[in-house]
């Protein structure tokens, strides 16, 4: 096994341009799916780990003036969570405060905040913890904060947006920042109601007792959000498929690479079979070149993979995960296609005669 391995090598070495496309076409294969799969997978786990952030039971309701008076009357009803208003947003320089009323911060699991109490993220601000104090500048001077608790951000939409999240009281944002009337309302049920069902009479209700302060209508529905999950397996499907092709297309390399150098060493064929070389030796010996390829392709594309998908979900916000199992599958996969690919033109080296061998120029 040792000399087989070792005219492998040499070929492979006389070979390095050839050798090239299918090495690049394993290691691309390799770096796609481990992406798709890291990526895909940490996508997957922010939706069923934060669900309510995606709006999975969420509608958006929107009107020409709302206010608290709205929040309380629709937090009276059993089968609502919680509500806020996505208006309720400030930007003073990068650092974006965000209004929750209280039982939307119960809801979440988050302590309820007085005046001059925040809630920051701790993936922004990594050295603070509840007790510490917190300097932001306004435009008219600087407002010193309390940090009453902490979170790590999950809901992708949030983190698409710039600015450090701080998070107050929806009475202090008001006073703070002198918003009192929002357009659009976010309505949160529990994950057990049919929202479908019994939007109809939270609309009617609800604007009963509004008693004429313009009509409510619903903007969105949770099949809005609900297509962001179609969107995401698709794109982890397309990337899946994307990676098996090139992984393809690696293996192909190689039959092509074994297949030319059968032909360019047709002459060493003859020599190895006329000094008693079986022709099971020559056929491992071209099969070790794939086997050589496919080995250094994969390990090489993992260390890339892994790499890449790091720097790719901090670019797109998603933290990927790295599922130890499906990458082990997609290693033996790359190996599969590379070895196989490489055994009917190793065969057919080892079927050659001597003869017909020598005879070659």
């Amino acid at each position: 096994m040792k000399m087989i391995f070792w005219f492998s090598y040499k070929m492979l070495l006389g070979n390095l341009r050839r050798a090239l496309f299918p090495f690049l076409g394993v290691t691309a294969g390799v770096t796609a799916l481990i992406m798709a799969l890291a990526i895909g997978a940490g996508g997957e786990k922010i939706i069923s780990k934060n669900l309510s952030a995606m709006g999975d039971n969420r509608i958006m309701l929107g009107g020409e003036e709302m206010s608290q008076k709205d929040i309380k009357l629709l937090e009276n009803y059993p089968f609502v969570e919680y509500t806020m208003f996505p208006q309720a947003r400030a930007l003073e320089r990068n650092n974006v405060f965000i209004a929750y009323p209280q039982k939307a911060l119960r809801t979440l699991g988050l302590k309820e905040l007085k005046d001059r109490e925040v809630i920051v993220d701790r993936s922004q601000f990594p050295d603070k913890k509840p007790g510490d104090k917190i300097e932001v500048i306004f435009s008219n001077g600087r407002q010193t904060f309390v940090v009453a608790d902490t979170y790590i951000e999950e809901n992708p939409f949030e983190l698409m947006k710039q600015g450090n999240r701080i998070i107050i009281s929806q009475n202090y944002f008001e006073r703070l920042f002198g918003k009192y009337r929002f357009r659009e309302m976010i309505v949160s049920f529990d994950k057990n109601e049919d929202v479908e069902e019994i939007l109809p009479f939270l609309l009617k209700k609800f604007n009963d007792e509004r008693r004429g302060y313009g009509q409510i209508r619903v903007l969105e529905t949770p099949e809005v959000y609900k297509r962001v999950v179609k969107i995401q397996k698709l794109v982890r499907n397309t990337l899946g498929v994307l990676a098996i092709i090139s992984i393809a297309v690696g293996g192909v390399g190689i039959m092509s690479l074994i297949s030319s150098g059968i032909r360019a060493r047709t002459n060493h064929i003859g020599i190895l079979r006329s000094i008693g070389m079986p022709k099971e030796d020559v056929v491992k010996v071209f099969l070790m070149e794939g086997i050589i390829i496919s080995i250094v392709g994969t390990f090489t594309g993992i260390i890339v993979g892994i790499v890449g998908s790091v720097i790719g979900g901090k670019v797109i916000m998603i933290p990927p995960v790295f599922l130890v199992g499906k990458i082990i599958l997609a290693i033996i996969f790359a190996l599969l296609v590379g070895v196989g690919m490489g055994i009917f033109p190793a065969k057919k080296a080892g079927n050659m005669s001597i003869i017909d061998a020598l005879k070659e120029d």
